[in-house]
């Protein structure tokens, strides 16, 4: 007999098969407190999605111009800049679930006071406070990954808690589109309506404390002086997120808007664009890691991002909606399939003590820029038009993908 005959099944099996597998035997390798941590991931994702769907709309239909509404996301994202170092820190210092358990409400509450009331200076407060606390479970989530996988796992493991949280997105985005719509059937009026829908999501959040509170941690040992030795390789790392948190800041937070008040889309059928917007999504970030292990985590983030930037051109160019909607969804799953790649990356170039810090400056990077630029752009929005944020966002993320490309193109096609 031949030593053909001898052959496994595995070796018999296509490709594609085979590949598919592989993939769903790296997902079966998370641990227990991975996959809590994905549950308690799906939930937040379920509560921020539908939140963040509305939230413009119902600051445009109190009245609130697009100047002071992006004020008012800048605010949330300087909380976030303001903790993100301190919580690094913590996460160092104290065990991840505790940190979470105590946050996340009070973040909850922060959401709430904002949609509870027409204050401006109280929604400006609420929007402080829910970013200052926020931003533990952001950047708790990379340490905590690494310190509960594999190395080999890791690649889909970051990228299946994005894509789990896009999940949960698709799940949200469609009810918060509706729902606003079902309450008014009641005779209440539409900013009541979109209250009545934010609260309703705020709570939802909470349902992450229940996975949080079944993670397994051990207490946190003797804590060393943290040491920063690679300065320059973080540095470099994190001023791409910077120019692309920037870059999304002008453009990314009014998208709603954009449907909502250049094409007169109603509410349900924004909701169905963010829904599909995230399935796709979610078919970028699955195949991302094959792409990754085929030609490097940075080729495929610089290809990603660089494809990503014509449909961006197009949403400032266009008047027809057939075409703004292609051009939304495609962008998207271009884009966002890149951010854990990247993170993963960094994770793996700095050393293990430098990790909660590289990701809190991580956080910083696409956050600040997020935050410095929403004003810009809302403002730019009420006085000119939707096209310059949107020409002004392409700019910059091609500024970026340059950037990660001269600083990083020389590493091995296996990282």
């Amino acid at each position: 007999m031949t030593d053909q005959g001898f052959r496994s099944n595995n070796e018999l099996r296509s490709p594609k098969i085979r590949g598919i597998t592989k993939y769903l035997n790296n997902i079966r390798l998370f641990s227990k407190n991975a996959r809590l941590f994905l549950m308690g991931t799906f939930f937040m994702g379920m509560g921020f999605s539908g939140f963040m769907l509305l939230f413009n709309l119902y600051l445009k239909a109190l009245g609130f111009p697009e100047g002071r509404i992006g004020n008012i996301i800048s605010v949330t994202t300087i909380g976030m800049v303001i903790m993100a170092i301190p919580s690094s820190i913590a996460i160092r210092r104290f065990p991840i679930k505790r940190i979470l358990l105590v946050a996340t409400p009070i973040a909850t509450l922060s959401y709430m006071i904002q949609v509870s009331t027409a204050n401006y200076p109280l929604i400006m407060t609420g929007g402080l406070f829910a970013g200052l606390t926020a931003v533990f479970s952001r950047v708790a989530a990379a340490p905590f990954f690494m310190r509960n996988s594999a190395p080999t796992e890791r690649p889909y493991l970051f990228s299946m808690q994005f894509a789990l949280s896009l999940v949960a997105g698709i799940i949200g985005s469609l009810v918060a589109g509706y729902l606003p719509g079902f309450i008014e059937k009641s005779n209440i009026a539409p900013p009541l309506a979109y209250r009545y829908t934010l609260l309703i999501f705020s709570g939802l959040v909470l349902t992450a404390l229940i996975p949080y509170f079944m993670i397994s941690e051990k207490p946190a040992g003797k804590i060393e002086r943290m040491k920063i030795h690679s300065w320059r390789l973080i540095f470099k790392l994190f001023l791409p997120g910077l120019i692309v948190g920037i870059g999304a800041g002008l453009s990314i937070p009014f998208l709603n808007l954009y449907f909502k008040y250049l094409f007169h889309t109603a509410t349900e059928y924004i909701g169905i664009l963010y829904s599909g917007q995230q399935l796709l999504m979610i078919t970028g970030l699955l195949i991302a890691p094959v792409i990754a292990e085929k030609i490097g985590k940075i080729r495929t983030v610089v290809l990603s991002q660089l494809i990503s930037i014509p449909f961006l051109i197009m949403l400032g160019l266009t008047a027809n909606l057939f075409l703004a909607i292609m051009a939304f969804l495609i962008r998207a799953a271009l884009m966002n399939m890149a951010q854990p790649l990247f993170t993963n990356y960094a994770m793996e170039r700095v050393k293990h003590d430098e990790q909660p810090f590289t990701n809190a400056l991580l956080v910083i990077a696409w956050t600040a820029g997020w935050g410095a630029s929403a004003s810009v752009g809302g403002y730019l929005i009420e006085r000119l038009s939707f096209s310059v944020p949107f020409f002004l966002t392409s700019a910059l993320y091609l500024l970026s993908t340059l950037v990660i490309f001269v600083f990083f193109r020389k590493d091995s096609p296996h990282q």
